[in-house]
């Protein structure tokens, strides 16, 4: 595969050529964006995924929701509907995406939860909607160069961070290491509980050759208890519990290396990011369950379990419990991180509502 990667480089040089002239258009304003009058935060990275996007845009919403009226806003990647919508009871992750979904689920009627393809046409579709918006939070957006942002997070994960990667199909970059120029920010994820003072500095100096001088932070992501997935079942999954691994998301090897240091796995069906399981799908786990002589739980993780909720009844869950792990967002510096945010927020002046 390595090999198959590193003969497409020329596809790569191409591609990459590409993305900048884009770029290159927009920064000279030959492509133009469209600016609102409520700010817009933008989450996003320059790789293809896996940078945790989804624990950073649940951080800002519980960071920001007491003092702002907030709408999430996603393309809705996976959904099975189509144009702008924003979420209601009626919704679920076929027709909203897993993710919008999740926060949805979440936070519910605390913000607003939104999806479309074209954020420069769901941005004003949402304000006439629900006219009390007062920031918008783009998840996903550091390509969709369209609407104008305020204050623009880039993540980057600590195990493949972008200054050692490359542009796809050799490496896994949707653009070049330079596009980190756009961002107000850098977010170091996935970090590990303790780093070395000179790999700290050796990763901020490497962001700062693209970043320059705006500031650099390191997260890392907090495991909780794991919880039911459905109420009828055991609420709790005791520790050395055997397991079956469910996953479908870009790389779960972090998450798996949490569910060995609780849990015996006793399998793992995986599958690819986004994916939308079926009943076929949950056919292969319950006979594989049928076929052990010990009883085996199974564990996914909260993206995934929005996912299964629209297969309910099926026989799966009658012959196993299933359990999620929900994730948190912890934030180094998060004085410094927060203060930064908050001025541009106050910055943009509040829309006049119509009475």
């Amino acid at each position: 595969m390595k090999l198959l990667r590193w003969l497409l480089f020329p596809v790569s040089v191409l591609y990459g050529w590409l993305m900048s002239f884009r770029n290159h258009l927009y920064n000279i304003g030959k492509k133009s964006q469209v600016e609102f009058d409520r700010p817009i935060v933008s989450v996003g990275n320059l790789s293809m995924g896996g940078t945790g996007k989804t624990p950073m845009v649940e951080y800002l919403i519980r960071l920001l929701q007491e003092d702002y009226n907030l709408a999430t806003l996603s393309r809705g990647y996976g959904r099975k509907t189509r144009g702008y919508r924003m979420a209601s009871e009626a919704d679920t992750a076929e027709t909203m995406g897993d993710e919008p979904f999740q926060y949805y689920r979440k936070f519910g009627t605390n913000i607003s939860v939104c999806v479309g393809e074209e954020r420069v046409l769901a941005i004003p579709s949402a304000i006439m909607e629900k006219e009390d918006i007062e920031v918008f939070l783009l998840d996903d957006a550091y390509q969709h160069r369209k609407v104008a942002r305020d204050f623009n997070i880039l993540l980057s994960d600590f195990n493949h961070p972008f200054y050692e990667d490359y542009i796809l199909p050799t490496g896994e970059l949707r653009e070049s290491r330079n596009g980190a120029k756009r961002a107000d920010c850098v977010i170091i994820t996935k970090s590990p509980e303790t780093i070395d003072e000179q790999e700290r500095r050796e990763i901020k100096a490497n962001v700062k050759v693209y970043l320059g001088e705006k500031p650099v932070f390191f997260s890392r992501i907090i495991y909780d208890t794991p919880l039911p997935v459905f109420e009828n079942q055991s609420d709790s999954l005791p520790k050395g519990s055997s397991v079956l691994l469910l996953t479908a998301i870009a790389d779960n090897r972090m998450f798996k290396s949490e569910v060995e240091r609780n849990y015996t796995i006793k399998q793992e069906f995986v599958y690819q990011d986004h994916h939308g399981f079926t009943s076929k799908d949950l056919d292969g786990l319950l006979s594989y369950l049928k076929a052990q002589k010990e009883e085996i739980q199974i564990i996914t993780t909260e993206k995934d379990m929005v996912r299964l909720l629209t297969l309910a009844d099926h026989l799966l869950f009658k012959k196993a419990a299933v359990f999620y792990i929900p994730i948190r967002f912890e934030l180094e510096e998060e004085d410094k991180f927060t203060s930064r945010l908050f001025k541009v927020l106050e910055q943009k002046e509040k829309p006049q509502l119509n009475c």
